[in-house]
């Protein structure tokens, strides 16, 4: 390339000849010389260019011309057969029609263009003729015989409507030839006018051919013209191009000879710069000279840049022994100046680690006293005063910047800024080493104090030191407490279960119980609501103590958890009263077969605290729901939904509690129904005693529990149906164990259902000021329930004549039954069981089920173990009793029904006198 062989002419001159500034000005007067020569040939190439752009619009002119005549004389050679002159005129006759549509002449245009050779412009402007033509027409249609639309017979009937108008046939008929007249003087005048066109034509056509040749004579000189230009302007761009080739040329051998002069000056100015230590004039110059030996990186082959690069690395590896010398020399002494500036500024220019070893010796330097002053070892560097060693370092950078070091070195540098990042990695390691060397010894209570001082000194340095290339102060030193929060964790855990502990302790001692004397209604346990203020603070100790809080805070979550479920188990299921204590099967079976059985009652004050066990619960359970909303907002996937399912069946269970001490107290009036002989009954009167009792029961305990719980009103409805549910259920089962039922015993229960279903519905709003429509949902359960028994009374009122009859009224009043049901409604009825079969048997054929196999037993003994838990509780005992009798009517035939009632009866007199 010319770059390289001028590189090389240079670099043998200055190595034949010594190096002069007369021969750099001469090099300079003949780039300025070659520079003037080359605006001149710019100029006439602006001149050629200008001349050219003339000559191609002339150019563009003269061949429109030269198609337009082409186009005539194709023109004139179609026209001068006979055969192309008679289809152009039936071309333009058809065009010239009014009746043509403007597709059809539009057709007919594009035929004009081929035969005629029109141009382009000249076809829109017969387009826009023909337009104009139809309009002409169209005034030229001043009658109304000139229409093209017109139709005779129509304009008959205009001209002539009538008969009568017959008679002006005559002055219609001269009018028509009035106009006729005119028409054809019209037309002769026409003729007659246009008589020599053809003359005139051929005349013109005749100048217009002269005028063709005398016009090709002046494009073929043009053409001429035109070629000689282009060749012209050809050669003048070929000179052109190689003028700015060699002007490129040429100004980069200036060029490389101006950097190569600096090079050689820069080189021999430096070797004494370095001798002198000229710190100063190095700064300034060194970076030039790097700079231009970079621009030689591709020519060092050459012997003369090697030597120069050679030599110049040799000054390098002096100056950098010497300038690390002086430097730790200057600030060991304390003798900061200009100087110590222009020494920092080289170092940052040489290559290498010049600067980052002398950065790091320097920051070695102003921290050595801190590493030893807070070593593993020593005392002052514990958790507890961390905040001595934040001191520290905030006396040290106040020094480093009053005493004028930091300006001491470039801004570039950021001095303070890597001074304080190294402090933070010290102390990172110091305080990590410290920590898991005396795991043992730490305290979350110490930690959350190291933790404060450390949030504070970051917030410090952000201030001092904003955010700046991605590197930020925040959590520089924070994080490395993470790795020890377990202790936070266990502490809390400790903590929280404590709390609970302490909480059923003083529930136990009923310091924690509400007072029935001091509130109206049952409220929530004061405890729950310390416990969920306790966990709110635990959370927001988390959230302080981790520079990662929602990490910390997945492993609270857990401990709360375990809070919940605790508080749940010790403080309140470890108090709802049960009915009855836990007895032996023995003594559970000595309770089912006494006559009259002692059914225990929960106080008013077990009452008392199992509605507030209910609200406590109800309370605990929104309040965890509200927790995991506000848990789910910072950490998405939080689930603690088990713990809310426990508090409510926490609730469920208080509710069952309840229902069962209610209903127990009805149990002996459902007991005495099936001890009434209702074979006997003759008669209908009022309502039974059992009625009055489960009333006068029901009446003194239900206004209790709807004043304990007033301010849940939702528990007290599900309250008062559940009881009326089980109530009518159990009713219903009494009914199934009365025997032997005749007409007017019958009708005696069905009364009895009646009053008792009007009485369980006004069971909600009993003996209140208030009297309210009971929902419709209790109102369903209850008229579902106690309708069935109504139907099953109807059932036993009807005749059994025959036993299709029967069944057919059975499966009316009793759409939904079974076989073991109405096995019970037979026995109700007192039918013996040798008769059962046949009713069953057409109840199966009318319903189209199979025979159902009744349970095989040996004895009442294995029956009763066989179908009834062991359980304390009255609810339990009274249920056990309705399944013994119930199974023995079921099971057994009526002589081993009488006689195990009988050695029964024996065997609890027998355990009577021994109690």
């Amino acid at each position: 390339m010319f770059c390289t062989g001028t590189l090389a002419m240079i670099i043998v001159r200055v190595e034949s000849d010594e190096f002069t500034e007369e021969r750099f000005k001469v090099l300079t007067e003949q780039l300025e010389s070659l520079q003037k020569t080359n605006h001149h040939v710019a100029e006439l190439l602006s001149d050629a260019e200008s001349a050219n752009g003339r000559l191609t619009t002339q150019n563009t002119l003269l061949k429109d011309e030269i198609r337009r005549l082409e186009r005539e004389e194709k023109r004139e050679a179609e026209l001068s057969n006979e055969k192309n002159m008679e289809y152009l005129k039936n071309v333009f006759v058809q065009f010239l029609k009014p009746e043509s549509v403007p597709s059809e002449r539009d057709q007919l245009v594009l035929v004009l263009q081929r035969v005629l050779h029109l141009s382009p412009r000249e076809v829109e402007v017969l387009k826009a003729a023909s337009e104009k033509v139809m309009d002409e027409i169209k005034e030229m249609c001043v009658t109304e015989y000139c229409k093209p639309s017109m139709s005779l017979i129509a304009q008959i009937n205009e001209l002539f409507p009538t008969e009568q108008s017959l008679t002006q046939l005559d002055s219609v008929i001269a009018a028509v030839e009035g106009e006729i007249s005119e028409l054809d003087d019209e037309l002769a005048y026409l003729v007659e006018t246009n008589a020599n066109v053809s003359e005139r034509g051929e005349e013109t056509l005749k100048h217009a051919q002269e005028a063709m040749v005398e016009l090709e004579k002046s494009i073929g000189s043009i053409r001429e013209r035109t070629k000689s230009s282009e060749e012209i302007v050809r050669e003048m761009t070929r000179d052109i191009k190689q003028l700015d080739v060699a002007k490129r040329n040429l100004t980069a051998s200036i060029t490389t000879l101006h950097h190569l002069h600096i090079l050689l000056t820069g080189v021999e100015s430096l070797g004494a710069w370095v001798d002198k230590k000229d710190y100063s004039s190095i700064s300034r110059q060194l970076p030039a000279i790097l700079n231009v030996l970079q621009l030689f990186d591709a020519y060092k082959e050459s012997e003369q840049i090697a030597n120069l690069s050679e030599q110049l690395d040799k000054l390098k590896a002096s100056l950098t022994i010497q300038l690390a010398k002086d430097l730790k020399n200057a600030f060991q002494t304390g003798q900061l100046s200009d100087r110590v500036t222009d020494m920092c500024r080289v170092a940052a220019a040489l290559e290498g680690n010049v600067k980052e070893n002398f950065v790091k010796w320097f920051i070695e330097q102003q921290l050595s006293e801190y590493v030893i002053i807070y070593a593993d070892n020593e005392e002052g560097a514990w958790l507890d005063k961390v905040d001595d060693r934040y001191k520290w370092f905030v006396r040290k950078l106040t020094d480093f910047e009053r005493a004028g070091l930091s300006k001491t070195f470039p801004a570039d540098w950021h001095m303070g800024r890597r001074l304080t990042s190294e402090f933070c990695v010290v102390t990172r390691a110091i305080l990590y080493r410290m920590m898991t060397q005396r795991r043992m010894d730490l305290d979350w209570k110490l930690l959350g104090h190291a933790i404060q001082h450390t949030k504070m000194f970051e917030a410090l340095l952000s201030k001092r030191f904003p955010e700046k290339d991605g590197i930020s102060f925040e959590k520089a030193i924070w994080s490395v407490f993470d790795p020890f929060l377990d202790v936070f964790i266990h502490a809390q855990e400790k903590t929280l279960s404590e709390f609970v502990d302490n909480c059923a302790s003083k529930i136990r001692s009923g310091e924690e119980k509400p007072n029935r004397e001091t509130s109206t209604h049952a409220v929530p346990f004061p405890s729950s609501a310390d416990m969920f203020l306790l966990l709110k603070k635990v959370i927001t100790e988390s959230s302080k103590l981790s520079s990662e809080p929602d990490a910390l805070i997945r492993d609270v979550i857990g401990v709360l958890r375990v809070c919940l479920r605790a508080y749940a188990t010790s403080c309140l299921i470890a108090f709802l009263p049960t009915l009855g204590s836990q007895q032996s099967g023995t003594a559970n079976l000595f309770s089912l077969i006494r006559e009259e059985v002692a059914y225990p009652r929960l106080t008013p004050d077990q009452q008392f605290l199992v509605c507030c066990i209910l609200a406590t619960a109800d309370w605990c359970a929104e309040t965890t729901i509200q927790l995991q909303e506000k848990l789910s907002q910072r950490i998405p996937g939080v689930d603690i939904s088990q713990e809310t399912e426990a508090f409510y069946s926490i609730t469920n269970q208080s509710m069952l509690v309840l229902v069962q001490d209610v209903e127990s107290t009805c149990d002996g009036a459902l007991q005495s129904i099936s001890k009434v002989n209702w074979s006997a009954v003759d008669c209908v009167g009022d309502e039974s005693p059992f009625i009055g009792a489960m009333r006068a029961h029901i009446r003194q305990a239900v206004p209790l529990i709807r004043d304990m719980l007033s301010d849940r009103r939702k528990y007290f409805a599900h309250f008062c149906l559940k009881l009326a549910t089980q109530l009518a259920h159990k009713f219903v089962g009494a009914l199934f164990r009365c025997r032997a039922i005749s007409t007017h015993g019958a009708e005696q229960l069905l009364l009895d259902t009646h009053s008792l279903k009007t009485f369980l519905l006004s069971v909600p709003s009993i003996d209140s000021v208030i009297t309210s429509k009971p929902p419709t949902a209790y109102v369903s359960s209850v008229n579902a329930a106690l309708t069935k028994a109504e139907m099953i009374l109807k059932v036993v009122m009807c005749s059994l004549e025959t036993v299709d009859d029967f069944v057919e009224q059975y499966s009316k009043l009793l759409p939904v039954s079974d076989t073991a049901e109405m096995q019970k409604v037979l026995e109700m009825k007192g039918i013996k069981r040798q008769e059962h079969s046949a009713i069953l048997h057409a109840y199966r054929q009318k319903t189209g089920t199979s025979a159902e196999p009744l349970p095989q037993t040996t004895s009442l003994t294995s029956r009763i173990g066989g179908a009834l838990p062991t359980v304390g509780s009255a609810a339990s005992v009274s249920e056990a009793f309705n399944a013994v009798v119930s199974m023995a009517a079921d099971g057994l035939s009526d002589q081993a029904v009488t006689s195990s009632i009988d050695k029964l009866k024996r065997f609890e007199r027998l355990v009577k006198r021994q109690l």
